[in-house]
């Protein structure tokens, strides 16, 4: 029998306090899964394992991670302060 553990999603990015222009990079932590889906909070989506991104602006990004593995799926959001 296979086992479908269900996926935790999970990340951090560098730098803590990224500047407008700053390239974050962002690592993924989950576990149990096999594909996963970006939502950088300013119109962009990605479906890296690692990604990185660019933001042009200064603000306040909500950032979302799902982690997949077939029909289960875990999410995790974080908001991410850009300064100028």
């Amino acid at each position: 029998m296979i086992s479908c553990k269900k996926p935790i999603a999970d990340f951090s990015y560098a730098p803590a306090n990224p500047k407008a222009g700053e390239t974050v990079q962002f690592t993924n932590k989950s576990t149990d899964a096999r594909s996963y889906s970006w939502n950088f909070g300013d119109m962009s989506i990605g479906s890296e394992e690692n990604p990185v991104h660019v933001y042009e602006n200064a603000g306040n990004y909500i950032v979302d991670l799902s982690a997949h593995n077939g029909l289960a799926s875990d999410e995790k959001t974080v908001t991410i302060e850009v300064e100028q």
